[in-house]
């Protein structure tokens, strides 16, 4: 079963350093490993630090991708203990 996972967190770089990093080319290929497909990318507009991020994969796939990626994805300026996942079906 497919699973819409939205994420929002806090970036501790600029916007748009962060979306470089984040439709990346190595960012794609880490996430096609595990058959994640990003759907959509935005800033808030009350808090330009604010971001939120939804995917849809497999069931799972998400969590095996953060424990493989965590640290990588914070060194690329996302505050992990700011993060808030929600699973959709």
């Amino acid at each position: 079963m497919n699973v819409t996972t939205i994420f929002t967190f806090k970036i501790n770089i600029s916007y748009d350093e962060w979306l470089g990093f984040f439709d990346s080319e190595d960012s794609y290929k880490r996430l096609s490993e595990f058959n994640i497909k990003p759907l959509y990318r935005g800033q808030s507009k009350k808090d330009p630090q604010k971001v939120i991020v939804i995917h849809q994969g497999p069931e799972g796939n998400m969590q095996k991708f953060f424990e493989k990626n965590g640290s990588w994805i914070a060194s690329h300026g996302v505050k992990v203990s700011t993060i808030e996942v929600s699973d959709w079906v």
